[in-house]
């Protein structure tokens, strides 16, 4: 009996070795993508029960979109300085990695300990460190888009897929745990005698407090900081080809060919003056005048158009009245509704995953479903404090399903545009896509914020007003 082991069976047990060392990096990799964007997502988790507690009341949630769609800005005017000055900034992804993972742990300690606390701006209490706190926050989020993704590169494409599935959890776990936080219930108590006293509506606390959720929602960045640092002296996964920029042979503007063995000189001369003739033809500038036009009334021009509408209802004007739209059915409503819209945009990358394309007809038929939802969100709360069936569990139940399908709808055809920009347009399209998202969420944060605290379009509901009869 031989006794040295068959060559196949180490074979199969270095693949098997392999497998699990790929296993783990995917894993690690999932931990990475839950870096950033979880601060943010605890606030807007948080809002049911901070809502009540800051002096900015109802109208907190429009300062907070148009403050942090404002910050999204910075990050891409680095991004177009990096494109124009030609920086070379894969030199410098680790350690800014490192940095923005560090203070994403510092940002949720600091969410937990100063949220609530106010100073005196322009006259009146102002929460200027939540609001602070979420315009760098948003500012590092967005610029770690820039350089997270960027670091993949080294990586095989299939860690693309795993770092998307952490950053869809970003979403997931802090409304996971803002599950099991729930809300804390309202009462209305009187202050003075039955004859000249005042209802005043008290809130009761969760399980546990705002504070005690963004110090466990640290844990979240800690582990991807941790996971980020194993990466580093883990070579399992890394690409071992290096893409090298390969340089064009047709730089020159000028056409030039080559005959050897032409003893005809006519034929050579025909030949160079119809050369020239082309190239004259290309040197003029052509007329354009109704390029615009075109573009527009195509079907990039309509799909961009679509994207630009649905950020500005989704992540612009919808975040802005959420308390307008819920919180006047009831503040357990305005919980369990923004906890469950956090589950669309997973759950539609997911199904994207499966059906990344579709027809026209059908992104048509989802943008006409996305704006009549839309419509029926903003009566709600132009509506407020006595919207539709607000008295009534049916009524609660029909915004809560609205709310839910309009993430749905708007998530889905997000997935569906960045996809055909990127097998239609490329580089270019993907670029058109961002810009107009972001330029959409501006816009709608602008107007909500207009809408809001300018004209005070909406008005707030105090349950503990019995004089305010709601049918």
């Amino acid at each position: 009996m031989l006794a040295n082991s068959p060559p196949h069976t180490d074979l199969i047990a270095t693949v098997s070795n392999r497998f699990h060392f790929k296993a783990i990096v995917y894993i690690l990799v999932i931990l990475f993508g839950l870096g950033t964007w979880t601060n943010l997502a605890g606030v807007w988790i948080q809002l049911p029960i901070i809502t009540p507690i800051l002096p900015e009341s109802w109208h907190l949630p429009a300062k907070l979109t148009l403050i942090i769609n404002s910050a999204n800005i910075f990050p891409i005017l680095i991004v177009f300085a990096s494109l124009v000055f030609k920086f070379n900034t894969s030199s410098f992804e680790v350690p800014v990695n490192f940095v923005l993972l560090c203070t994403s742990i510092l940002f949720a300690i600091a969410f937990a300990f100063l949220w609530d606390k106010t100073a005196d701006l322009f006259g009146t209490k102002q929460s200027v460190y939540l609001m602070g706190l979420c315009f760098i926050t948003a500012i590092t989020d967005c610029l770690s888009s820039t350089t997270f993704i960027p670091f993949l590169h080294r990586y095989e494409p299939i860690y693309l897929n795993a770092y998307f599935t952490g950053e869809a959890f970003t979403a997931l776990l802090p409304a996971m745990i803002g599950m099991t936080q729930g809300i804390g219930k309202s009462d209305c108590v009187l202050f003075g005698n039955e004859t000249n006293g005042t209802l005043i509506e008290v809130h009761h606390q969760p399980q546990y407090s705002v504070q005690t959720y963004f110090l466990l929602l640290s844990f979240l960045p800690l582990s991807a900081l941790i996971a980020f640092t194993i990466l580093q002296f883990m070579k399992t996964g890394r690409s071992k080809i290096k893409s090298t920029p390969v340089k064009s042979e047709h730089k020159q503007s000028s056409i030039f060919i080559l005959m050897d063995n032409i003893e005809d000189i006519d034929v050579i001369q025909n030949t160079i003056a119809t050369i020239n003739n082309i190239e004259d033809k290309l040197k003029k500038p052509k007329k354009k005048p109704n390029q615009l036009k075109k573009f527009l009334m195509s079907e990039p021009g309509i799909f961009l158009f679509i994207v630009f509408q649905c950020s500005a209802m989704l992540y612009g004007v919808c975040q802005g009245l959420t308390t307008f739209s819920l919180n006047a059915y009831s503040v357990t409503t305005f919980h369990y509704t923004i906890i469950t819209s956090q589950f669309a945009y997973p759950v539609m990358t997911l199904v994207g995953a499966f059906i990344p394309e579709v027809s026209s007809k059908i992104i048509y038929s989802l943008y006409a479903i996305s704006t009549g939802l839309f419509v029926y969100i903003f009566l709600t709360a132009k509506l407020s404090p006595c919207p539709p069936l607000v008295n009534q569990m049916f009524g609660h139940l029909i915004i809560f399903f609205v709310w839910i399908l309009m993430n749905l709808t708007c998530s889905y055809i997000r997935i569906l545009m960045g996809n055909y920009f990127r097998k239609n347009l490329g580089h270019r399209g993907l670029i058109c896509f961002g810009i107009a998202t972001q330029l959409g969420a501006l816009i709608g944060a602008t107007t909500n914020f207009a809408l809001t605290n300018t004209f005070e379009l909406f008005k707030e509901r105090n349950i503990c007003d019995k004089t305010l009869q709601c049918f």
